[in-house]
């Protein structure tokens, strides 16, 4: 499969948006649910892709439940909608309704999984995202110890989605390189924080001597932070982490966490909308999007923590159609 990032083409794209105002076709978002803080965030974005390029939009959501979001895609195809896009909490349970949309013919852009029948894949590049945090976790062991060693946590998202398997599966594959790092749990957390808190104290108990957990979304990492302050070992376990939520960013504000992944929420709900939208009007055959995110650390934090405030409070103005890497070093 041809593998390729919003860096190419999108600005010409882009400037194709207004075009279509009088088309009107709909893009039904389906999320995993409307609760998480990163899913709400990717709304806006999505609303905001609505707002510029004429197309109207239809969010809804699987309130956790795989059968609710086989649900509701069903309600969509029944809606007649010119294309959805979907973040899958199991893809593997998506068979006939992937099949009932092929059937109505409206294509489907599969977000963070890869099944039979997707007209595009839209994700982060989530091995790469992996891969640069466990870099960073690598760095932080061997200044602790002048050599990369240690033992590490894994707090995992939904057994199941791609976009876990990817993002834990990058860091891992960094800590193999390193014999005297040993794994010593990982656990998932159907992105649930009280999940989160819990599997992090007991790993308190059952890991005295750890020295990092990685979570792989702040919605999960920063209570984690909470837990590990309440236990007095917040000098002894580092956190690094994945999303760029604005309590992530902060959190590495103020060193409670070493680091996280800007993915930017209201950016990926943009291309979350607007992909679709340039699909089904055929201005775009791209069969994979990959977003690279960005590693934010205490050295560039600063910079995050504007482009996040702006995405929200300029978001009209916002440069969407540009790579995020690029938006970030324009800061």
């Amino acid at each position: 499969m041809l593998k390729t990032l919003l860096a190419a083409a999108a600005a010409a794209a882009f400037a194709t948006t207004f075009a279509f105002a009088a088309d009107k076709p709909t893009v039904g978002l389906i999320q995993i649910d409307l609760s998480n803080p990163f899913h709400l965030g990717e709304v806006d974005g999505a609303k905001e892709a609505a707002r510029r390029a004429g197309f109207d939009l239809v969010v809804t959501s699987g309130e956790g439940d795989v059968t609710k979001q086989i649900q509701a895609m069903e309600n969509l195809i029944n809606q007649g909608v010119d294309v959805i896009s979907i973040n899958f909490i199991d893809a593997a349970a998506f068979g006939p309704t992937m099949a009932k949309a092929a059937a109505a013919k409206i294509p489907v852009v599969c977000l963070h999984s890869k099944i039979d029948g997707c007209a595009a894949v839209l994700g982060f590049d989530e091995r790469y995202t992996g891969k640069i945090v466990g870099e960073y976790a690598a760095e932080l062991l061997k200044a602790r110890y002048g050599e990369v060693k240690g033992e590490v946590a894994n707090l995992q998202g939904l057994l199941g989605q791609g976009l876990n398997t990817d993002r834990s599966g990058g860091f891992t594959d960094v800590m193999a390189q390193y014999p005297g790092v040993k794994v010593v749990a990982q656990e998932p957390t159907s992105w649930d924080p009280t999940k989160a808190v819990s599997i992090t104290e007991n790993w308190m108990t059952a890991y005295p001597n750890l020295d990092l957990i990685y979570g792989n979304s702040d919605s999960l990492t920063v209570p984690a932070a909470g837990v590990i302050g309440r236990s007095g070992k917040q000098d002894q376990v580092m956190l690094v982490s994945v999303d760029g939520t604005e309590p992530g960013l902060k959190a590495v504000k103020d060193g409670t966490m070493k680091s996280t992944v800007l993915l930017a929420p209201q950016y990926s709900g943009f291309w979350k909308a607007y992909l679709p939208f340039l699909i089904a009007t055929a201005k775009d055959d791209r069969k994979e999007v990959l977003i690279k995110g960005v590693l934010v650390t205490s050295d560039n934090v600063d910079k995050a923590l504007k482009l996040a405030s702006d995405q929200v409070n300029n978001m009209q103005s916002f440069p969407f159609e540009k790579p995020l890497a690029d938006i970030v070093a324009g800061y």
